[in-house]
C-alpha cells in the first residue's frame, strides 16, 4: 500500500514519459534524440519536483493538447455524413483528450497549489 501511495502522485510524469518516447519512436527501433532528452527532463522533474519547471511542462502539454483538440475538430469537420469511422474517431479522440487534460489538471494542481501549501517531501493523496 505504501508503494502505491508513493507511485500514484507521479503517474502524470510517467504518462508523459511514455507519450514522449512513443512520439519519438519509429518502427525499426529508432528513437529520436529529442524525445530522449525530453524524457530525461521529465525524469529529473520527478526526482527534484521543481515547481516552476513542473508548471512549464504542464503548460506546454496543455498547449500541445489544445492543438491536438483543434486537429481533431478539423478532422471531424471533413465528414459529410456520420459513418462508423466518424464515431470511432470522435470517441477515441475525446477519450484521449479527457485523459490528457486530466493529467494536465493534476500537474497544475500539484505544482501550483499542493507543493506551495505543503512541504516538498509530502505526498498528495487524491
Amino acid at each position: 500500500m505504501k508503494n502505491i501511495k508513493a507511485i500514484l502522485p507521479r503517474i502524470p510524469e510517467y504518462y508523459l514519459i511514455v507519450l514522449v518516447l512513443l512520439a519519438g519512436f519509429t518502427p525499426p527501433f529508432s528513437i529520436s534524440p529529442v524525445s530522449v532528452v525530453c524524457a530525461i527532463a521529465l525524469v529529473l522533474q520527478i526526482m527534484y519536483k521543481n515547481r516552476k519547471t513542473g508548471l512549464i511542462i504542464a503548460g506546454l502539454f496543455m498547449v500541445v493538447n489544445l492543438g491536438a483538440a483543434m486537429a481533431l475538430i478539423a478532422e471531424l469537420g471533413e465528414f459529410s455524413v456520420y459513418p462508423m469511422e466518424f464515431w470511432a474517431l470522435l470517441l477515441g479522440g475525446l477519450a484521449l483528450m479527457i485523459l490528457n487534460f486530466t493529467v494536465v489538471g493534476i500537474m497544475i494542481y500539484r505544482y501550483a497549489y499542493f507543493l506551495h501549501r505543503y512541504p516538498a517531501d509530502s505526498i498528495p493523496v487524491f
